[in-house]
Protein backbone atom coordinates (compact mmCIF):
# COMPACT_ATOMS: atom_id res chain seq x y z
CA UNK A 1 0.00 0.00 0.00
CA UNK A 2 0.83 3.24 -0.52
CA UNK A 3 -0.15 6.89 1.59
CA UNK A 4 1.00 9.71 -0.52
CA UNK A 5 -1.86 12.17 0.92
CA UNK A 6 0.73 13.91 3.00
CA UNK A 7 1.99 17.44 3.94
CA UNK A 8 5.19 17.93 1.57
CA UNK A 9 6.83 21.25 3.53
CA UNK A 10 10.43 22.74 2.03
CA UNK A 11 12.48 20.46 2.96
CA UNK A 12 11.68 17.72 0.64
CA UNK A 13 14.35 16.59 -1.95
CA UNK A 14 13.48 16.23 -5.41
CA UNK A 15 14.98 13.58 -7.43
CA UNK A 16 13.56 10.74 -10.13
CA UNK A 17 10.32 10.26 -10.40
CA UNK A 18 9.00 13.19 -9.05
CA UNK A 19 6.68 15.76 -10.80
CA UNK A 20 6.98 19.02 -10.97
CA UNK A 21 4.15 21.18 -11.96
CA UNK A 22 4.98 25.33 -13.40
CA UNK A 23 2.89 28.03 -14.09
CA UNK A 24 3.13 31.38 -15.40
CA UNK A 25 0.51 33.76 -16.06
CA UNK A 26 0.16 37.50 -16.64
CA UNK A 27 1.60 39.27 -19.80
CA UNK A 28 3.29 35.94 -20.57
CA UNK A 29 1.70 32.20 -19.75
CA UNK A 30 3.00 29.18 -20.16
CA UNK A 31 2.29 26.03 -17.77
CA UNK A 32 4.69 22.59 -18.07
CA UNK A 33 4.35 19.51 -16.00
CA UNK A 34 7.64 17.54 -16.25
CA UNK A 35 8.61 13.72 -14.81
CA UNK A 36 12.38 14.45 -13.32
CA UNK A 37 14.37 11.85 -14.89
CA UNK A 38 17.03 9.56 -13.68
CA UNK A 39 19.85 12.16 -14.33
CA UNK A 40 18.03 14.38 -11.77
CA UNK A 41 16.73 17.17 -14.99
CA UNK A 42 13.80 18.11 -16.96
CA UNK A 43 13.36 19.97 -20.37
CA UNK A 44 11.39 22.99 -20.57
CA UNK A 45 10.75 24.86 -24.05
CA UNK A 46 11.76 28.36 -24.37
CA UNK A 47 14.37 27.95 -21.10
CA UNK A 48 16.25 24.35 -21.49
CA UNK A 49 17.50 22.12 -19.11
CA UNK A 50 16.88 22.22 -15.71
CA UNK A 51 19.00 20.40 -12.63
CA UNK A 52 16.34 19.16 -9.91
CA UNK A 53 17.69 16.13 -8.60
CA UNK A 54 19.43 16.32 -5.09
CA UNK A 55 17.56 20.10 -4.42
CA UNK A 56 15.62 20.71 -1.83
CA UNK A 57 11.77 21.79 -2.36
CA UNK A 58 12.44 25.84 -1.34
CA UNK A 59 16.30 25.81 -3.26
CA UNK A 60 14.23 24.24 -6.36
CA UNK A 61 11.54 27.08 -6.67
CA UNK A 62 14.39 29.97 -6.53
CA UNK A 63 16.83 27.94 -9.53
CA UNK A 64 13.23 27.69 -11.47
CA UNK A 65 12.26 31.40 -10.70
CA UNK A 66 16.02 32.58 -11.43
CA UNK A 67 16.38 30.62 -14.59
CA UNK A 68 12.55 31.74 -15.75
CA UNK A 69 13.63 35.38 -15.26
CA UNK A 70 16.08 35.52 -17.59
CA UNK A 71 13.79 34.47 -20.26
CA UNK A 72 10.79 36.80 -19.24
CA UNK A 73 11.64 40.01 -17.80
CA UNK A 74 7.97 40.52 -16.64
CA UNK A 75 8.63 38.36 -13.49
CA UNK A 76 11.01 40.76 -12.10
CA UNK A 77 9.78 43.79 -13.23
CA UNK A 78 8.47 46.81 -11.22
CA UNK A 79 5.48 46.57 -10.83
CA UNK A 80 5.29 42.78 -11.85
CA UNK A 81 3.54 42.11 -14.65
CA UNK A 82 4.11 37.95 -14.58
CA UNK A 83 4.05 35.61 -12.10
CA UNK A 84 5.18 32.19 -11.57
CA UNK A 85 4.29 29.24 -9.12
CA UNK A 86 6.28 25.91 -8.48
CA UNK A 87 4.31 22.93 -7.18
CA UNK A 88 4.62 19.12 -6.74
CA UNK A 89 2.03 16.79 -8.45
CA UNK A 90 2.87 12.78 -7.91
CA UNK A 91 5.90 11.86 -6.13
CA UNK A 92 8.45 9.41 -6.28
CA UNK A 93 7.65 6.07 -3.90
CA UNK A 94 10.61 4.80 -1.89
CA UNK A 95 11.16 1.08 -0.97
CA UNK A 96 11.60 0.43 2.64
CA UNK A 97 12.23 -2.68 4.72
CA UNK A 98 10.53 -3.27 7.68
CA UNK A 99 12.19 -5.57 10.30
CA UNK A 100 12.22 -6.94 13.69
CA UNK A 101 9.38 -7.68 16.16
CA UNK A 102 6.50 -6.50 13.94
CA UNK A 103 3.57 -8.45 12.66
CA UNK A 104 3.78 -8.08 8.96
CA UNK A 105 7.69 -7.37 8.08
CA UNK A 106 9.04 -7.28 4.60
CA UNK A 107 9.33 -4.25 1.96
CA UNK A 108 7.10 -1.64 1.16
CA UNK A 109 7.00 0.83 -1.34
CA UNK A 110 5.71 4.27 -0.01
CA UNK A 111 5.65 8.06 0.01
CA UNK A 112 9.13 9.32 1.03
CA UNK A 113 7.12 12.42 3.29
CA UNK A 114 5.28 9.15 5.32
CA UNK A 115 5.92 9.28 8.97
CA UNK A 116 6.86 6.48 11.16
CA UNK A 117 3.68 6.12 12.76
CA UNK A 118 1.75 5.72 9.79
CA UNK A 119 4.85 3.26 8.00
CA UNK A 120 3.73 0.80 11.72
CA UNK A 121 0.58 0.98 11.07
CA UNK A 122 0.82 -0.31 7.77
CA UNK A 123 3.25 -2.98 8.95
CA UNK A 124 0.15 -4.16 11.46
CA UNK A 125 1.64 -2.43 14.58
CA UNK A 126 4.25 -3.66 16.94
CA UNK A 127 4.38 -7.02 18.40
CA UNK A 128 3.63 -7.57 22.30
CA UNK A 129 7.21 -8.67 22.53
CA UNK A 130 8.76 -5.81 20.69
CA UNK A 131 10.28 -2.16 22.23
CA UNK A 132 8.39 0.88 21.58
CA UNK A 133 11.54 2.77 23.40
CA UNK A 134 13.78 1.64 21.05
CA UNK A 135 13.24 1.62 17.15
CA UNK A 136 16.24 1.93 14.40
CA UNK A 137 16.05 3.83 11.47
CA UNK A 138 19.00 2.04 9.90
CA UNK A 139 20.65 3.35 6.35
CA UNK A 140 23.55 1.95 4.59
CA UNK A 141 23.69 -0.50 7.17
CA UNK A 142 24.27 1.85 9.82
CA UNK A 143 22.43 3.18 12.66
CA UNK A 144 20.91 7.05 11.91
CA UNK A 145 18.68 7.32 14.22
CA UNK A 146 16.62 5.87 17.25
CA UNK A 147 12.88 6.79 18.19
CA UNK A 148 11.35 6.67 21.30
CA UNK A 149 7.36 6.37 21.04
CA UNK A 150 6.43 6.32 24.64
CA UNK A 151 5.93 10.49 25.12
CA UNK A 152 3.68 10.61 21.90
CA UNK A 153 1.64 7.36 23.01
CA UNK A 154 1.34 8.97 26.21
CA UNK A 155 0.41 12.25 24.79
CA UNK A 156 3.01 14.07 26.07
CA UNK A 157 5.32 15.56 23.30
CA UNK A 158 5.27 14.33 19.18
CA UNK A 159 8.16 12.55 17.91
CA UNK A 160 10.87 14.76 16.03
CA UNK A 161 9.80 13.68 12.19
CA UNK A 162 12.27 11.38 10.21
CA UNK A 163 13.58 11.53 6.74
CA UNK A 164 13.09 8.33 4.97
CA UNK A 165 15.17 7.85 2.01
CA UNK A 166 14.93 4.78 -0.74
CA UNK A 167 16.51 1.83 0.87
CA UNK A 168 16.19 2.69 4.53
CA UNK A 169 15.53 0.17 7.31
CA UNK A 170 13.51 0.34 9.93
CA UNK A 171 14.20 -2.02 12.78
CA UNK A 172 12.14 -2.97 15.91
CA UNK A 173 14.31 -4.98 18.52
CA UNK A 174 13.15 -6.89 21.44
CA UNK A 175 10.83 -4.91 24.12
CA UNK A 176 13.81 -4.38 26.98
CA UNK A 177 13.30 -3.92 31.32
CA UNK A 178 9.78 -3.16 32.55
CA UNK A 179 8.62 -2.40 35.76
CA UNK A 180 4.66 -2.37 36.85
CA UNK A 181 2.73 0.09 38.22
CA UNK A 182 -0.38 -0.22 39.75
CA UNK A 183 -3.02 1.26 41.99
CA UNK A 184 -4.61 4.83 41.20
CA UNK A 185 -2.55 5.91 38.05
CA UNK A 186 -5.22 6.30 34.74
CA UNK A 187 -3.71 3.64 32.85
CA UNK A 188 -1.67 0.78 34.71
CA UNK A 189 -0.21 -1.35 33.06
CA UNK A 190 3.18 -2.74 32.02
CA UNK A 191 6.17 -0.55 30.71
CA UNK A 192 9.06 -0.36 28.96
CA UNK A 193 11.92 1.33 30.72
CA UNK A 194 15.05 3.55 29.24
CA UNK A 195 17.04 5.17 32.11
CA UNK A 196 13.65 6.21 33.65
CA UNK A 197 12.85 7.79 36.75
CA UNK A 198 9.64 7.33 39.05
CA UNK A 199 8.10 10.16 37.81
CA UNK A 200 8.51 9.39 34.03
CA UNK A 201 6.47 6.20 34.30
CA UNK A 202 4.17 7.65 36.76
CA UNK A 203 3.83 10.32 33.43
CA UNK A 204 3.30 7.26 31.17
CA UNK A 205 0.86 5.93 32.27
CA UNK A 206 -1.20 9.17 32.08
CA UNK A 207 -0.83 10.64 35.96
CA UNK A 208 -1.97 10.20 38.94
CA UNK A 209 -6.05 9.89 39.41
CA UNK A 210 -8.01 11.65 41.43
CA UNK A 211 -7.81 9.41 44.54
CA UNK A 212 -4.31 8.83 44.79
CA UNK A 213 -1.46 9.55 47.13
CA UNK A 214 1.70 11.26 46.39
CA UNK A 215 3.58 8.72 48.07
CA UNK A 216 4.05 5.47 46.87
CA UNK A 217 5.85 2.28 47.54
CA UNK A 218 8.43 0.72 45.05
CA UNK A 219 8.81 -2.96 45.35
CA UNK A 220 12.46 -3.66 43.94
CA UNK A 221 13.78 -6.97 42.66
CA UNK A 222 17.00 -6.84 45.36
CA UNK A 223 14.31 -6.44 48.11
CA UNK A 224 15.11 -2.72 48.48
CA UNK A 225 11.43 -1.83 48.80
CA UNK A 226 11.23 1.82 49.84
CA UNK A 227 8.47 4.57 50.23
CA UNK A 228 8.60 7.34 47.78
CA UNK A 229 7.07 11.00 47.86
CA UNK A 230 6.04 12.00 44.07
CA UNK A 231 6.68 15.46 44.93
CA UNK A 232 9.92 15.42 46.26
CA UNK A 233 12.85 15.45 43.60
CA UNK A 234 14.21 12.05 43.01
CA UNK A 235 17.31 10.54 41.58
CA UNK A 236 15.74 7.36 41.65
CA UNK A 237 16.57 5.18 38.73
CA UNK A 238 14.32 2.01 38.03
CA UNK A 239 15.53 -1.26 37.31
CA UNK A 240 13.90 -4.45 35.63
CA UNK A 241 10.93 -6.22 37.47
CA UNK A 242 10.45 -3.03 39.56
CA UNK A 243 7.05 -2.71 40.69
CA UNK A 244 5.40 0.82 41.67
CA UNK A 245 1.82 0.99 43.64
CA UNK A 246 0.11 4.14 44.16
CA UNK A 247 -2.50 3.58 47.20
CA UNK A 248 -5.44 4.85 47.54
CA UNK A 249 -5.92 8.06 49.40
CA UNK A 250 -8.90 7.61 52.14
CA UNK A 251 -10.69 10.80 51.78
CA UNK A 252 -13.45 11.50 54.42
CA UNK A 253 -16.08 13.40 52.72
CA UNK A 254 -17.40 16.25 54.72
CA UNK A 255 -20.79 16.93 55.36
CA UNK A 256 -23.16 18.89 58.35
CA UNK A 257 -26.53 16.96 59.10
CA UNK A 258 -29.63 18.95 59.00
CA UNK A 259 -32.98 18.22 60.49
CA UNK A 260 -36.09 19.93 59.81
CA UNK A 261 -39.25 19.49 61.36
CA UNK A 262 -41.52 16.58 59.51
CA UNK A 263 -38.98 15.64 57.37
CA UNK A 264 -36.06 13.23 57.28
CA UNK A 265 -32.65 14.13 58.40
CA UNK A 266 -30.68 15.48 55.42
CA UNK A 267 -26.87 15.87 54.74
CA UNK A 268 -25.65 18.91 52.87
CA UNK A 269 -21.89 18.71 52.10
CA UNK A 270 -19.62 21.08 53.43
CA UNK A 271 -18.01 23.91 52.25
CA UNK A 272 -15.91 26.88 54.17
CA UNK A 273 -17.85 29.82 54.80
CA UNK A 274 -21.25 27.88 54.75
CA UNK A 275 -23.82 30.49 55.27
CA UNK A 276 -27.46 30.69 56.83
CA UNK A 277 -29.02 30.76 53.64
CA UNK A 278 -27.40 28.32 51.89
CA UNK A 279 -28.44 25.95 54.05
CA UNK A 280 -32.22 27.38 54.09
CA UNK A 281 -31.69 27.39 50.25
CA UNK A 282 -30.70 24.14 49.69
CA UNK A 283 -33.43 22.65 52.27
CA UNK A 284 -35.86 24.89 50.27
CA UNK A 285 -36.90 26.63 53.76
CA UNK A 286 -38.74 29.86 53.89
CA UNK A 287 -36.56 32.14 56.35
CA UNK A 288 -39.41 33.96 58.05
CA UNK A 289 -40.59 30.55 58.95
CA UNK A 290 -37.86 29.68 61.46
CA UNK A 291 -38.53 29.43 64.96
CA UNK A 292 -35.48 28.33 66.05
CA UNK A 293 -31.83 26.55 65.22
CA UNK A 294 -30.00 24.49 67.38
CA UNK A 295 -26.29 23.18 66.68
CA UNK A 296 -24.97 20.25 68.49
CA UNK A 297 -21.51 20.01 67.94
CA UNK A 298 -18.75 17.28 68.91
CA UNK A 299 -15.60 18.22 70.74
CA UNK A 300 -12.22 17.04 70.43
CA UNK A 301 -12.46 16.01 73.93
CA UNK A 302 -15.43 13.42 72.75
CA UNK A 303 -17.97 15.64 74.52
CA UNK A 304 -20.66 18.04 72.74
CA UNK A 305 -21.39 21.36 72.80
CA UNK A 306 -25.22 22.86 71.80
CA UNK A 307 -25.52 26.28 70.49
CA UNK A 308 -28.56 27.73 70.28
CA UNK A 309 -27.95 30.09 66.72
CA UNK A 310 -29.71 33.20 66.16
CA UNK A 311 -29.76 36.47 64.20
CA UNK A 312 -30.33 33.79 60.45
CA UNK A 313 -30.44 37.54 58.23
CA UNK A 314 -26.99 38.09 58.91
CA UNK A 315 -25.74 34.82 58.37
CA UNK A 316 -22.50 35.28 60.69
CA UNK A 317 -22.22 31.74 62.24
CA UNK A 318 -18.73 29.20 61.25
CA UNK A 319 -20.45 26.13 60.60
CA UNK A 320 -17.78 23.39 61.02
CA UNK A 321 -18.05 19.33 59.12
CA UNK A 322 -19.93 17.05 61.08
CA UNK A 323 -22.42 19.94 62.99
CA UNK A 324 -25.75 18.50 63.41
CA UNK A 325 -28.26 21.23 62.94
CA UNK A 326 -31.75 21.11 64.23
CA UNK A 327 -34.27 23.53 62.85
CA UNK A 328 -37.84 24.16 64.31
CA UNK A 329 -40.80 25.86 62.19
CA UNK A 330 -43.32 27.90 62.76
CA UNK A 331 -46.17 25.69 62.69
CA UNK A 332 -49.36 26.58 61.16
CA UNK A 333 -53.16 25.20 61.84
CA UNK A 334 -53.63 21.47 60.72
CA UNK A 335 -56.55 21.09 58.24
CA UNK A 336 -59.60 20.85 59.98
CA UNK A 337 -60.91 17.07 59.82
CA UNK A 338 -64.62 16.49 59.86
CA UNK A 339 -67.53 14.04 60.53
CA UNK A 340 -70.86 13.58 58.93
CA UNK A 341 -73.78 13.20 60.95
CA UNK A 342 -77.03 11.76 59.36
CA UNK A 343 -80.45 10.11 60.47
CA UNK A 344 -83.01 11.00 63.70
CA UNK A 345 -81.24 13.99 65.07
CA UNK A 346 -81.86 17.79 65.33
CA UNK A 347 -79.36 18.88 62.96
CA UNK A 348 -78.18 16.36 60.96
CA UNK A 349 -74.59 17.72 58.72
CA UNK A 350 -70.95 17.98 58.62
CA UNK A 351 -69.09 18.76 61.93
CA UNK A 352 -65.83 19.80 62.63
CA UNK A 353 -63.86 17.21 64.87
CA UNK A 354 -63.45 18.89 68.00
CA UNK A 355 -60.36 17.74 68.76
CA UNK A 356 -58.65 14.75 69.95
CA UNK A 357 -60.99 12.29 71.95
CA UNK A 358 -64.13 14.17 70.92
CA UNK A 359 -66.84 11.39 71.30
CA UNK A 360 -70.24 10.17 70.40
CA UNK A 361 -72.11 11.63 73.04
CA UNK A 362 -70.34 15.18 72.82
CA UNK A 363 -71.22 15.52 68.76
CA UNK A 364 -74.65 14.24 69.11
CA UNK A 365 -74.91 17.21 71.98
CA UNK A 366 -73.33 19.42 69.48
CA UNK A 367 -76.26 18.67 67.01
CA UNK A 368 -79.00 19.43 69.87
CA UNK A 369 -79.58 16.24 70.68
CA UNK A 370 -81.28 13.09 68.74
CA UNK A 371 -84.83 12.73 68.04
CA UNK A 372 -87.41 11.14 70.59
CA UNK A 373 -87.71 8.24 69.05
CA UNK A 374 -84.32 6.79 68.94
CA UNK A 375 -81.83 5.34 71.74
CA UNK A 376 -78.33 5.65 71.33
CA UNK A 377 -77.48 1.76 71.07
CA UNK A 378 -79.55 2.89 67.62
CA UNK A 379 -76.27 4.93 66.66
CA UNK A 380 -74.09 3.45 64.17
CA UNK A 381 -70.61 4.82 63.18
CA UNK A 382 -69.02 3.43 59.75
CA UNK A 383 -65.49 3.76 59.77
CA UNK A 384 -63.88 2.93 56.65
CA UNK A 385 -65.10 -0.56 56.51
CA UNK A 386 -66.50 -1.08 59.60
CA UNK A 387 -69.64 -1.01 61.30
CA UNK A 388 -69.37 0.60 64.66
CA UNK A 389 -71.67 0.74 67.68
CA UNK A 390 -71.86 2.36 71.45
CA UNK A 391 -74.08 1.27 74.25
CA UNK A 392 -73.17 4.49 76.70
CA UNK A 393 -72.36 6.71 73.72
CA UNK A 394 -68.34 7.07 74.81
CA UNK A 395 -66.91 5.77 71.81
CA UNK A 396 -64.09 7.90 70.48
CA UNK A 397 -64.98 9.22 66.56
CA UNK A 398 -62.07 9.67 64.29
CA UNK A 399 -61.66 12.02 61.18
CA UNK A 400 -64.02 11.15 58.51
CA UNK A 401 -66.35 9.02 60.46
CA UNK A 402 -70.25 8.86 58.85
CA UNK A 403 -72.33 8.85 62.03
CA UNK A 404 -76.02 7.07 61.45
CA UNK A 405 -78.85 7.63 63.99
CA UNK A 406 -81.46 5.05 63.10
CA UNK A 407 -85.19 5.26 63.92
CA UNK A 408 -85.74 3.07 67.03
CA UNK A 409 -86.02 -0.74 65.43
CA UNK A 410 -88.51 -2.68 67.09
CA UNK A 411 -87.41 -6.12 65.43
CA UNK A 412 -84.84 -9.08 66.94
CA UNK A 413 -83.38 -10.80 64.56
CA UNK A 414 -83.15 -14.41 64.84
CA UNK A 415 -81.01 -16.22 61.81
CA UNK A 416 -79.26 -19.96 61.29
CA UNK A 417 -80.22 -23.12 62.72
CA UNK A 418 -84.01 -22.04 63.21
CA UNK A 419 -86.92 -23.92 61.08
CA UNK A 420 -88.21 -20.25 60.65
CA UNK A 421 -85.66 -17.85 60.62
CA UNK A 422 -86.25 -14.00 60.48
CA UNK A 423 -87.71 -10.91 62.52
CA UNK A 424 -89.84 -10.94 65.51
CA UNK A 425 -91.65 -7.95 67.37
CA UNK A 426 -89.70 -6.96 70.46
CA UNK A 427 -91.21 -7.45 73.71
CA UNK A 428 -89.30 -6.45 76.72
CA UNK A 429 -90.70 -9.03 79.04
CA UNK A 430 -89.07 -11.93 76.53
CA UNK A 431 -85.98 -13.45 76.77
CA UNK A 432 -83.83 -14.56 74.00
CA UNK A 433 -84.89 -18.24 74.99
CA UNK A 434 -87.93 -17.25 73.93
CA UNK A 435 -87.09 -15.69 70.67
CA UNK A 436 -85.51 -19.03 69.57
CA UNK A 437 -88.61 -20.75 70.36
CA UNK A 438 -91.33 -18.28 68.53
CA UNK A 439 -88.54 -18.93 65.48
CA UNK A 440 -89.40 -22.62 65.75
CA UNK A 441 -86.89 -23.78 67.90
CA UNK A 442 -83.10 -25.17 66.71
CA UNK A 443 -83.11 -27.87 63.98
CA UNK A 444 -80.99 -30.63 64.66
CA UNK A 445 -78.33 -29.49 62.66
CA UNK A 446 -77.78 -26.31 65.46
CA UNK A 447 -74.76 -26.20 67.62
CA UNK A 448 -76.48 -25.78 70.86
CA UNK A 449 -73.10 -24.21 71.94
CA UNK A 450 -72.65 -21.77 70.02
CA UNK A 451 -75.39 -19.51 69.77
CA UNK A 452 -74.36 -15.81 69.54
CA UNK A 453 -76.49 -12.91 70.78
CA UNK A 454 -75.40 -9.51 69.08
CA UNK A 455 -76.50 -6.14 69.91
CA UNK A 456 -77.79 -3.22 67.78
CA UNK A 457 -74.06 -1.35 68.46
CA UNK A 458 -72.14 -4.60 66.96
CA UNK A 459 -70.88 -5.98 70.37
CA UNK A 460 -71.34 -10.13 70.23
CA UNK A 461 -71.33 -12.22 72.84
CA UNK A 462 -72.08 -16.56 73.49
CA UNK A 463 -75.12 -17.05 75.21
CA UNK A 464 -77.02 -20.59 76.14
CA UNK A 465 -80.05 -21.95 74.76
CA UNK A 466 -82.08 -21.91 78.01
CA UNK A 467 -80.60 -18.21 78.73
CA UNK A 468 -82.99 -15.76 80.23
CA UNK A 469 -80.91 -12.58 78.84
CA UNK A 470 -82.85 -9.29 77.66
CA UNK A 471 -82.10 -8.67 74.38
CA UNK A 472 -82.32 -4.65 72.82
CA UNK A 473 -84.26 -3.66 69.94
CA UNK A 474 -82.76 -4.32 66.57
CA UNK A 475 -80.72 -6.94 67.86
CA UNK A 476 -79.89 -10.60 66.61
CA UNK A 477 -79.67 -13.88 67.63
CA UNK A 478 -77.12 -16.48 65.20
CA UNK A 479 -77.92 -20.03 65.97
CA UNK A 480 -74.60 -21.56 64.50
CA UNK A 481 -74.67 -25.11 62.49
CA UNK A 482 -72.57 -27.77 63.41
CA UNK A 483 -69.57 -28.61 62.02
CA UNK A 484 -70.23 -31.48 58.79
CA UNK A 485 -68.51 -34.41 60.60
CA UNK A 486 -70.40 -33.85 63.36
CA UNK A 487 -73.76 -34.19 61.42
CA UNK A 488 -72.27 -37.08 59.70
CA UNK A 489 -71.94 -39.18 62.64
CA UNK A 490 -74.14 -41.87 63.32
CA UNK A 491 -75.51 -42.32 67.17
CA UNK A 492 -75.93 -45.11 69.29
CA UNK A 493 -79.44 -45.25 68.64
CA UNK A 494 -79.43 -45.15 64.93
CA UNK A 495 -77.07 -47.94 65.22
CA UNK A 496 -79.20 -50.03 67.63
CA UNK A 497 -82.04 -49.34 65.26
CA UNK A 498 -80.58 -50.52 61.99
CA UNK A 499 -79.18 -54.01 64.11
CA UNK A 500 -83.18 -54.42 65.11
CA UNK A 501 -84.53 -53.94 61.07
CA UNK A 502 -81.88 -56.34 60.27
CA UNK A 503 -82.58 -58.60 62.94
CA UNK A 504 -86.40 -59.07 61.97
CA UNK A 505 -85.56 -59.62 58.17
CA UNK A 506 -83.94 -62.73 59.32
CA UNK A 507 -86.37 -64.02 60.60
CA UNK A 508 -89.08 -63.04 58.64
CA UNK A 509 -86.92 -64.66 55.96
CA UNK A 510 -86.29 -67.59 58.03
CA UNK A 511 -90.24 -68.18 58.22
CA UNK A 512 -90.74 -67.81 54.60
CA UNK A 513 -88.16 -70.87 54.03
CA UNK A 514 -89.53 -72.98 56.62
CA UNK A 515 -93.41 -72.45 55.24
Amino acid sequence: PIIDNVRIDNNYVLGFGDEIIISVWGEVQQFEKKIIQRDGTVFIDNVGLLYLGGKDFLTAKKYIFDRFSKIYSTLNSKPQLSYLEVSLGSLKNINVKISGHINYPGNYTVNPSINLLNLLIMSGGVKKTGSLRKIFHIRDNAIIDSVDLYPMLSGLRPNNPIKLLDSDMIMVPSKGNVVAITGQVRNPAYYEIVNDKINNIVSYAGGLSKNAKSDIFLYSTDNSNSFISLNEENNFFLSNGDSIVVPYKNVQPKYITVSVDGRNKTTIPWIYDLKYEDIFSALDIDISNVKKVELTRKTKNEKYELFLLKNYEDGQFLFLPYDFVSIQLVRFPYKINTITLKGHVKSPGTYALAGIGENLNSLIERSGGILPDVNISDVIIKRDSLSLGSKTGDLILSPNDTVFVKSFNGIIKVEGEVHNPGGIEWNKYRKTRDYLSLAGGITAYADKKHIIYVTPYGEAMKIKLNSGYEPLPGSKIIVVRKPDNQNDRIGFQQISSIITSLVSLALLANSISSN
